[in-house]
């Protein structure tokens, strides 16, 4: 099969602008936002929450909320940058210092596990909130969302080194395994009342996924064989 082009998203970088220069004291206080806001979006909904309710569930003033931030559409945008980023990290982290593929293949898939479930009211908050997005931080979003699946992507292809595998079923499977535990989130009232545990249902998903993986072989995945390999 031939391989397809894995196209970027070229955007100029949005950036939302603060009248504080101190870039921790930045991450401190929209952190306290961005939980705030998830408290008052999931209790009133997007259009009814106000930036005053949201200001009093982060314990700011208004002068000092807009001091981050400009609007209710700005706080979905940083809660994209703030997830994507934990997710990116704490899998990069998580590796740093494997080499074996496999294992690192496997520690990132229980890692992102871990990662999904501990944030999972922000995973359920940015799939909801996602439609009030501008045309402009949708796609910085999207493009984020890229350089974490290309981490997925590249492990794969280390997981496979010396085999021919399709590249368009490479990045697919890159998705799979990326959101594949997002399920956590969607389902996880039924989860937790039909399983006796989340780590049940979290080693489960590791399982099912690494057993899907090594099936590949001659399946879905199309891998080929090496030319003037014998069979």
């Amino acid at each position: 099969m031939g391989k397809a082009k894995n196209k970027k998203l070229e955007v100029a970088k949005k950036e939302v602008k603060t009248r504080i220069k101190n870039p921790k004291l930045i991450d401190r206080r929209r952190k306290e936002i961005i939980e705030g806001a998830i408290k008052v979006f999931a209790a009133k909904g997007f259009h009814s929450a106000t930036v005053r309710e949201i200001a009093d569930a982060a314990g700011l003033t208004m002068g000092s909320m807009y001091n981050y931030i400009r609007s209710k559409e700005d706080i979905i945008y940083i809660v994209y940058q703030y997830i994507t980023k934990i997710l990116r990290d704490e899998v990069t982290d998580a590796i740093a210092g494997l080499s074996d593929p496999k294992e690192r293949l496997k520690v990132a898939l229980r890692q992102n596990l871990n990662t999904i479930y501990e944030y999972q009211d922000i995973v359920m908050f940015i799939y909801k909130a996602s439609t009030f997005l501008d045309k402009e931080s949708l796609h910085e979003v999207l493009a984020k969302e890229t350089e974490y699946m290309e981490l997925f992507e590249n492990l794969l292809r280390d997981y496979f080194k010396g085999m021919a595998v399709d590249e368009t079923r490479i990045r697919l499977a890159a998705d799979l395994l990326a959101y594949i535990p997002v399920i956590m989130t969607f389902r996880r009232w039924s989860l937790r009342r039909r399983f006796e545990s989340m780590d049940m249902v979290m080693k489960g998903i590791h399982d099912f996924i690494l057993h899907g993986i090594e099936f590949i072989p001659g399946g879905w995945m199309g891998l080929e064989k090496q030319e003037g390999e014998k069979t």
